[in-house]
């Protein structure tokens, strides 16, 4: 049964076996038995999934997100609640705004209008006037699993508390780092939380630390606040000093790979003092906290990595420009792989590296393949249709040529988004003050 259910042809999207859409699938069905062919065949053809005319795995993830172990939802349930006037953010349906109800409402059903409606009319999201997502998102994350958010004066309490100030000013960067802990876990209480940005090891150079917070933050996301005293020890180690001064970026690198696990345990230390140690890191004879970095990326979330996997990977002659190892190309690709895991096999890094689009007057032009993987940022490797197909839309011309610059000026808004469409990049053209772009001789726009 298992294989027969693998077979199925419905699991291909873009012509790839998807593990998320059999997750999604999986995630409905949580303690219910197998799922159905006729079934999952049947809701994976309602027209509602569709967003640009396209299948959209997100759109199908955020309502399976609610319905983890509740079966599948009713057509008519899941139309009614995308056609609600609620979602609508400056005048456009808003994923983020979705995703964030879904998020409180995972394994609890499906949302209710008046409810939402009811959260959404609150005035403690308005930030100078204007109604805040990333404000109500922060409070969202903390209320994960946990149904919406039942009281207003509660939030309004939160929001008040004195030590969201930084130089006398409310920041909700503050706010939101101490929420990444609290994930799932409900709202904080006023004195742990005081407590625990009083500590003095979050300051570094006599400061208090926002980037240093953020770090410890990581590897707490879920878990709330960290012991006191293990976090002391765990910053005192030695091997976070490069050229003798405490490094925040380089205790970052690791975190990123112990996302969402924990303080790093006694054990651990032994570990990271061998990873440090390993030649791989040697750029040009100096260690190469860049190096490091860009491994660790690929790795985030996922635990410390393997030696022999590194190594290989690094010996691969793809990464090689002119003859030397560049650093600047691996770059581009872990940017890709961002959470995804290390590279298996060099042979697709190869053959992308081959396609013909990315050359600029007869040359390989790596400015334009980086354009590209931004926008696929924790998205997985480049497929050839798509990219050939964005790069020969006629609205990259600018005096008769491709601009490269115009192309970068759109990916940068894109960046973890996926590739554009030309449809939604037509649309944005068409209200533009006047009927072309123009750059300036520094190719500004």
């Amino acid at each position: 049964k298992v294989e027969a259910i693998l077979a199925w042809p419905c699991w291909q999207v873009d012509s790839k076996f998807s593990f998320d859409l059999l997750r999604s699938f999986s995630s409905m069905s949580h303690s219910k038995g197998l799922i159905k062919q006729a079934e999952v065949e049947r809701v994976l053809a309602w027209p509602c999934w569709q967003v640009n005319g396209k299948f959209s795995l997100d759109l199908l993830r955020i309502f399976s997100s609610m319905m983890n172990g509740c079966g599948i939802p009713q057509k008519e349930k899941v139309e009614a609640i995308l056609a609600w006037p609620c979602w609508q953010v400056d005048g456009k349906f808003s994923f983020d705004l979705l995703r964030t109800f879904s998020s409180m409402s995972h394994s609890r059903g499906l949302i209710k209008q008046a409810e939402v409606e009811r959260v959404l009319a609150w005035p403690c999201w308005q930030v100078d006037g204007k109604f805040s997502l990333d404000l109500l998102r922060t409070f969202s994350s903390m209320s994960s699993s946990r149904g919406l958010l039942k009281d207003e004066a509660r939030i309004n309490a939160v929001l008040a508390w004195e030590c969201w100030k930084i130089e006398g000013e409310f920041s909700i960067e503050l706010l939101r780092t101490v929420a990444s802990m609290m994930n799932g876990r409900g709202l904080p209480e006023k004195e742990p939380t005081e407590n625990f940005l009083s500590w003095p090891c979050w300051r570094v150079d006599g400061e208090f630390s926002m980037e240093l917070l953020r770090t410890i933050s990581s590897m707490m996301s879920h878990k709330g606040f960290p012991d006191k005293a293990k976090l002391e020890v765990l910053l005192a180690w030695d091997f976070w000093k490069i050229d003798g001064k405490f490094s925040i970026k380089l205790l970052r690198t690791f975190s990123s790979i112990h996302h969402g696990k924990g303080l790093f345990k006694d054990q651990d230390q032994n570990q990271i003092k061998t990873i440090l140690a390993w030649p791989c890191w040697q750029v040009k004879g100096e260690f190469s906290p860049e190096l490091l970095r860009t491994i660790a990326s690929m790795m985030s979330g996922r635990g410390l990595f393997d030696k022999a996997q590194v190594e290989q990977i690094l010996s691969w002659p793809c990464w090689q420009v002119n003859e030397k190892f560049s650093l600047d190309l691996l770059r581009i690709f872990s940017s890709m792989m961002h959470g995804q895991g290390l590279f298996d096999d060099e042979a697709p890094i190869k053959a992308i590296l081959a396609w013909d689009c990315w050359k600029i007057g007869g040359k390989f032009s790596l400015s334009l393949l980086r354009t590209i993987a931004s926008m696929m940022h924790g998205r997985g490797l480049l497929k050839e249709a798509p990219v050939e197909q964005l790069l020969s839309w006629p609205c990259w011309q600018v005096d008769g040529k491709f601009s490269l610059k115009l192309l970068q000026i759109f990916s940068v808004m894109m960046i973890g988004k996926g590739m554009l469409t030309q449809t939604a990049l037509e649309a944005f053209m068409a209200w533009l003050p006047s009927d072309h772009i123009t750059l300036d001789k520094e190719q500004t726009c």
